[in-house]
């Protein structure tokens, strides 16, 4: 007897058993989700953030932020030299965002 055989018709026999399952699983969850599980229908519901944050997305949509003449005068200051950084003005703000991302 030849072992490599006898392991090929092994697999092509579990092969078939589990088409075969599949398709019986696949048409039993086909008709749960027509039905339902319970036959209840499914429902969504928005929380007051998301329809918050949905909110303000329209409302930044609608906003003009064309910076482009403040880009140029922080270039041209960059480039001349005579741009500062304000290190107190960069803490100030940094713990703001901090403080801000602790509060989610």
């Amino acid at each position: 007897m030849d072992i490599k055989q006898l392991n090929s018709s092994l697999y092509s026999g579990r092969s078939n058993e589990n088409n075969t399952k599949s398709t019986k699983d696949a048409s039993v969850e086909a008709s749960n989700a027509q039905v339902g599980n319970n036959g209840s229908t499914d429902k969504v519901t928005l929380t007051q953030n998301l329809s918050q944050i949905a909110e303000l997305e329209q409302k930044a949509q609608g906003v003009s932020s064309d910076n482009s003449e403040r880009i140029a005068a922080l270039k041209a200051a960059i480039n001349q030299g005579e741009y500062k950084v304000d290190s107190q003005k960069v803490a100030e703000k940094f713990l703001q965002s901090e403080q801000l991302l602790a509060q989610l």
